[in-house]
C-alpha cells in the first residue's frame, strides 16, 4: 500500500471500533491565568509557576523550594 491509501484508511472513522467515537469537543473555555497569589492584597503578576505554598512569581518565589536535608 501507498501512503496515500494507509493515511486513507487510518483517517476513515469505523464505528464498530471500539474506543473510536465522533465527538464534537467543544474549544477550552476562557479561564483566567493563573496568577501570583502573595500578599493580601495578591500581588496578581503573571507568569506564576506552583510551588507547595502556591502560585508565585519570581519575585515571589520561596527561598527554600527543595526538601530540607538532615545530617
Amino acid at each position: 500500500m501507498t501512503r496515500d491509501k494507509v493515511a486513507q484508511k487510518i483517517a476513515e472513522r469505523h464505528p464498530n471500533v471500539p474506543g473510536q467515537l465522533a465527538v464534537d469537543v467543544p474549544a477550552g473555555e476562557g479561564k483566567p491565568p493563573n496568577v501570583c497569589d502573595y500578599g493580601t492584597p495578591r500581588c496578581g503578576a503573571v507568569p506564576v509557576r506552583f510551588y507547595p505554598n502556591g502560585w508565585k512569581c519570581d519575585e515571589h518565589q520561596p527561598a527554600r523550594t527543595s526538601r530540607r536535608t538532615t545530617q
